[in-house]
């Protein structure tokens, strides 16, 4: 779970009857609406992660075999200085 820190309020509407049903369970609402939205977000940032990594790809040139074996081994070269 992510560390809380500084917390701010955030209301939310339900109808009377949502209400009344939700006070019959044995739910930490406020806990659950936290992790929720916390999912949500990781969820938001993945997609836009993933729409940013197929625009740069889409960008990006192909690189031929043969060049990526070269660089391959320079950076072999390089380490084993």
């Amino acid at each position: 779970m992510i560390q809380l820190g500084k917390l701010v309020n955030v209301s939310v509407k339900v109808s009377e009857e949502t209400r009344k049903r939700m006070k019959r369970m044995n739910i930490d609402w406020s806990g659950y609406l936290r992790d929720a939205i916390e999912t949500k977000i990781r969820m938001e940032v993945a997609r836009e992660a993933e729409r940013r990594l197929g625009e740069i790809r889409r960008r990006a040139r192909k690189v031929p075999t043969e060049e990526l074996v070269k660089w391959i081994r320079e950076d072999r070269e390089r380490s084993l200085r």
